[in-house]
């Protein structure tokens, strides 16, 4: 071929070149296919998977950290055999969609207040719970990657990450307060959208976690002013829950969808059963059933694989009550944060002269709400208040370990007041793993070590303690305050 010709193909073929990429992005947009994902589509799957997670944490490994349940089979978790249990990933990996909302919730066109509302109080929620778990995390640059190019953010100290998290709560109560509606299908699987009952969890997380920080610094003003404006759940009715509607393995409880060798895995912890005993407690025969000798039995904490399986044998413990927790897609609820666990807060904000009330009165609302919660009716409730050992006596032992009981399945929050306070008293077991020491936090995924490395470093060494240790205390434990 000549020169003038490769010439001319060469030019055509440019021209052609052009003239397709100059429509290039019009010609192949899918008209039937979002350019973004929309809020509501966004606000389903977070609201669902956290709230979801959170309650299978509480069921399986929360209950057994605070010796409100054991395992009688596979039972390393209870002799602190622990790694980084999967809440690292599992959080990180839903913070980026709970920032797209909180971006789509702010953008013109698409601005809604009570959307951001809900996103950032879902990202203080995850936050608080992923810093209360291992102590400093990637926070100030975690949400870095895509809009900076971060990918190997620092890590935060905790009390960084707590003024983040109480200053989303702050914002999401002023969003809420906007009561904006939301057009269609909000999505929201919680409350459906109501942008009053979420400024009430936005300001009921607000004194959950003042109160945990409650050693380090003087939070009397702030949650004296959230008692003050009542925008905090007060009622059962107000419980941030989700119900299952059963018509699916993923809109079933858990438990429904899975083997019954699993489920029986689960018995009666020895400390709760003197719990109930004690107080002459009907929580116990709504969680649990008796054993085949028609026998209430616990089984104690931190036994080896060998010596449960031996004491499953030899004694029976009393399992979980399989309607409620097994056969059953619907009856048990997935929740975030009840009526119960705020009372109890302003219970001990009380005793502890933080805010003004009464601390007996806000102890027996807590109380009530947990058993109304339940399914135990008006009379038995306040025959219950009657109990000698049920009484308020002024003490935060009692207190706490009513409340204690009353977190039954809500994630870690047992495990956390523990750590902060020591209470309700709680000893390792015969065949623990840790050196008789409680552990107080998880360990950093391994990935960490390999993939962030001079972060990860920098972390474990700002931290203190035994470092990336089960028992390297964070900064809201070690306060002196009381």
């Amino acid at each position: 071929m000549k020169t003038s010709n490769i010439i001319a193909s060469i030019f055509l073929a440019g021209t052609l070149m052009v003239s397709c990429t100059e429509n290039f992005e019009e010609i192949n947009m899918n008209p039937n296919a979002p350019e973004q994902v929309s809020a509501n589509l966004l606000v389903s799957t977070v609201t669902s998977e956290i709230t979801r997670t959170l309650t299978q944490e509480g069921y399986s490994d929360g209950n057994t950290i605070t010796q409100l349940m054991a395992k009688n089979n596979f039972p390393g978790f209870s002799q602190f055999d622990w790694g980084d249990q999967g809440m690292w990933n599992f959080f990180y990996n839903y913070l980026p969609e709970i920032n797209d909302i909180l971006e789509i919730s702010r953008a013109e066109g698409t601005q809604n207040a009570t959307y951001e509302g809900i996103a950032l109080t879902m990202r203080a929620l995850s936050f608080a719970n992923l810093t209360d778990l291992y102590g400093h995390v990637p926070y100030s640059e975690a949400m870095s990657g895509k809009s900076d190019g971060i990918f190997t953010p620092v890590y935060d100290d905790q009390e960084t990450v707590y003024n983040g998290v109480l200053q989303d709560l702050a914002d999401a109560d002023a969003a809420l307060a906007k009561g904006e509606a939301i057009a269609g299908s909000s999505g929201d699987v919680i409350f459906n959208g109501d942008a009053t009952k979420w400024r009430k969890l936005a300001n009921s997380l607000r004194l959950r976690y003042l109160m945990r920080i409650s050693k380090r610094r003087d939070v009397s003003a702030e949650m004296q002013s959230i008692v003050n404006a009542g925008n905090y759940i007060d009622s059962n009715a107000d419980n941030a829950v989700l119900v299952y509607s059963g018509t699916s393995n993923t809109d079933s409880w858990p438990q429904s969808t899975g083997r019954i060798g699993g489920f029986d895995e689960k018995s009666l912890c020895t400390t709760l059963l003197d719990y109930f005993e004690r107080f002459n407690d009907p929580r116990l025969d709504i969680w649990f059933d008796r054993n085949s000798d028609g026998d209430w039995v616990g089984i104690p904490i931190g036994l080896n694989q060998d010596n449960a399986r031996a004491y499953d044998d030899e004694f029976s413990p009393s399992r979980l009550d399989v309607e409620l927790f097994y056969f059953s897609a619907t009856q048990a609820e997935a929740f975030i944060m009840k009526n119960s666990e705020v009372q109890f807060i302003l219970a001990e904000a009380a005793e502890r002269g933080i805010i003004t009330g009464n601390a007996e009165n806000y102890y027996n609302e807590g109380i009530r709400a947990s058993l109304s919660y339940w399914g135990v009716d008006d009379a038995d409730i306040e025959a219950y208040l009657l109990e000698s050992e049920v009484q308020y006596d002024g003490t935060l032992e009692l207190l706490l370990t009513q409340k204690t009981i009353a977190l039954w399945n809500v994630d870690y929050q047992g495990w956390m007041d523990y750590r902060r306070t020591g209470m309700p008293a709680l000893e390792t077991g015969q065949d623990d793993l840790n050196g008789g020491r409680y552990p107080v936090r998880f360990l950093y995924p391994s990935s960490e070590q390999t993939l962030n490395k001079a972060n990860y470093d920098g972390a474990v060494s700002a931290m203190g303690g035994e470092g990336d240790n089960i028992n390297t205390k964070g900064w809201w434990e070690t306060g002196t305050r009381y």
